[in-house]
């Protein structure tokens, strides 16, 4: 009823690594079996899995559907796996401008990108000031900071637009971001 795979692709290359991978989506798919894959590769983890659940010195420190895990990592180790390259930078907020902290929780990733949509359709002017996206599938997750004009007014069309398009979340960052 469990199939036990501890790094059944480290050390292989990418093509034969989609391979087994494919074939453990089958395996799971029509014989219903529940598969649990310990791995270090969060690609693996992207690419096959519907939940994680993050050890750290042997204990749970996040667990949760895959895409909130990497959309909005709570746990130090979540965020060490998830942005390996080092959380977001410390953005030092200007005078005279507001920024949005925007996360894709599995947003339907569109033709238009979504801030250049609403440059567009709400004639924003908008800075991204920070951003860590990745696509899986047809869906969009990760983080972003936006730099506003100070308007409130602006800011409140920005978040009612942002947050329209669903699965998406919107808080304003005061102080640093």
């Amino acid at each position: 009823k469990v199939l036990l795979c501890d790094e059944a692709t480290s050390a292989l290359d990418p093509k034969t690594t989609h391979d087994i991978l494919e074939l453990l989506k089958d395996i799971n798919e029509r014989l219903g079996i529940t598969i649990i894959i310990i791995t270090h590769q969060m690609s693996v983890v992207e690419e096959i899995c519907n939940r994680v659940a993050i050890l750290d010195g042997g204990v749970v420190a996040e667990e949760g559907e895959v895409s909130a895990v990497f959309a909005d990592p709570q746990s130090d180790a979540a965020k060490r796996l998830v942005f390996p390259d080092g959380e977001e930078e410390v953005v030092p907020v200007h005078p005279g401008e507001r920024v949005l902290r925007i996360v894709f929780k599995g947003a339907m990733a569109a033709g238009a990108p979504l801030i250049t949509q609403m440059a567009i359709d709400e004639k924003i002017a908008a800075n991204i000031l920070y951003a860590s996206t990745k696509c899986l599938g047809d869906k969009v997750y990760g983080n972003m900071l936006l730099g506003l004009p100070e308007e409130e007014e602006t800011v409140q069309r920005a978040i009612r637009y942002l947050t329209g398009t669903g699965n998406v979340l919107v808080t304003e960052v005061t102080g640093n971001a």
